[in-house]
């Protein structure tokens, strides 16, 4: 990123209040950046994982030809995040090229640098940590997606013969394709556009062909550390919402129901210009209700704790996160304290995944361990992490999912990556005095970073309620 790129950045982070991280529940308002700030910060990021992370991930997968082929509103997975915002979609077909450029410099630092801080930029960071050879990219057509593409230039109807052309000249040795039987992420290649590209390679080529598997997940799973403190941001105007729509300015109790709840978040990502990437979520436990709220009965009442799932897209990222509040009863300050307890059971289990889930490790590996101190702790646990970031369910290691609480098959074997963004996703179950030793589930997700030297919240954890007059 050149020096004027990382001015604006710092400056864009000190006006969008970057410089603090409250604790979930105490989110200051934020400012939300325009659509045209965002392209410049998208687009200066794409840059520079192209220039200093791409080159490393291809030599760690052995794969010196990446070739990544999508049609008009069927994009790879992959391909959104090598996209600027002003490009909605491929462009009928787009065939994006990326060499690995021999006799480059080689990595030269193995240096574990600090998190990206929320008052200091963490500019000077990736290049640093991924310095490698330098990566040639070609787009093959008529499209060079706001300049991050040399054009490879072709009519729509001779793009084979152009990539043809373009493969033949460097010669690639192994050439990485995305499919996949174990990662949406990295099976973006359709059988049809397989087809043409094995015809079009030929007998010389198709030998040379194989999956990009690994190349695809860890570009997908791998982040820049100046990248967090754009999401830091994303992550403060999610929390926002959530505490508004926790409070008196949306629920009256006794009249408004959980489906008011739900459009109003919905409306409100809407009128803020975000995306989203699933329908926001609320639900309620009562006391006298121990598998929970039917769904018809959905008026908001005093002595409610609710649950939100909720997460927004924003500056390219999705979060994901999950809330709970209380509504006070008549005479109430607080909520009784076997919710609390609850909440603290939920509290003590992301302590135990984010002490047992390490770089280096793999996701089975941290739910087993997990799970074993959780339950000689006396908690009763599920957990279900995953990777985020460009995805809302990203491309990486899973930690449990609802279903596979003894491992995720294949995917769970996958390393957890440095630099890697994950959604802290369990509940704990909980035994309430108040309400008659009824047993509670007590739902949280954080996001957070995983950094060499271990995790940081990106903008802290719920350990209190939002509390409902």
């Amino acid at each position: 990123m050149n020096r004027p790129r990382a001015l604006a950045l710092l400056c864009l982070l000190a006006l969008t209040g970057l410089s603090t991280t409250p604790a979930a529940g105490q989110t200051p308002d934020v400012s939300i950046l325009t659509h045209r700030q965002q392209a410049s910060l998208i687009k200066g990021f794409i840059e520079k994982r192209f220039e200093t992370l791409l080159p490393r991930l291809m030599r760690e997968a052995g794969i010196d030809m990446w070739i990544i082929v999508s049609r008009e509103y069927n994009d790879d997975p992959v391909f959104r995040s090598m996209a600027p915002m002003t490009t909605y979609s491929s462009r009928r077909r787009t065939i994006l090229v990326f060499f690995l450029e021999a006799g480059g410099p080689q990595e030269t630092s193995n240096a574990v640098l600090s998190p990206p801080g929320p008052r200091r930029s963490a500019e000077v960071n990736s290049a640093s940590l991924f310095s490698g050879s330098r990566v040639s990219r070609y787009s093959v057509g008529r499209f060079d997606y706001d300049g991050l593409f040399k054009v490879v230039p072709t009519p729509n109807d001779g793009q084979w013969e152009g990539l043809r052309k373009l493969v033949t000249e460097r010669n690639p040795k192994v050439i990485g394709i995305n499919t996949s039987e174990a990662f949406a992420h990295a099976d973006g290649l359709t059988a049809n556009e397989k087809d043409n590209l094995m015809k079009a390679l030929g007998p010389e080529f198709t030998p040379r062909v194989k999956s990009a598997e690994k190349l695809a997940v860890d570009w997908l799973d791998i982040k820049l550390p100046e990248e967090a403190d754009i999401y830091r941001h994303a992550m403060q105007v999610a929390h926002q919402i959530i505490r508004e729509a926790f409070s008196n300015k949306v629920i009256v109790p006794g009249v408004t129901t959980t489906e008011d709840v739900v459009w109003w978040m919905r409306q409100r990502v809407a009128e803020m210009g975000h995306g989203g990437w699933f329908h926001p979520s609320v639900t309620i436990a009562r006391k006298g209700f121990p598998d929970g709220v039917p769904p018809p009965e959905r008026t908001i009442r005093r002595g409610d704790l609710l649950h939100t799932d909720f997460g927004i897209v924003y500056v390219g990222f999705s979060t994901d996160t999950q809330h709970h509040a209380y509504v006070l009863l008549p005479g109430e300050t607080d909520a009784p304290q076997g919710l609390k307890d609850g909440l603290k059971a939920a509290n003590r289990l992301q302590d135990l995944t984010m002490q047992f889930a390490k770089v280096g490790g793999t996701g089975n590996e941290a739910l087993a361990a997990v799970r074993k101190q959780a339950i000689a702790e006396g908690i009763v646990p599920s957990i279900y992490c995953h990777p985020i970031g460009y995805h809302g369910h990203g491309a990486g290691s899973p930690i449990g999912m609802t279903d596979y609480q003894q491992g995720v098959p294949v995917r769970g074997d996958f390393p957890l990556n440095a630099y890697s963004w994950h959604s802290i996703e369990l509940n704990a179950r909980h035994k309430v005095k108040e309400w008659g030793d009824q047993e509670v589930r007590f739902a949280l997700e954080e996001d957070a970073f995983l950094f060499p030297a271990g995790w940081q919240w990106v903008l802290g954890r719920q350990s209190e309620f939002y509390l409902i007059k």
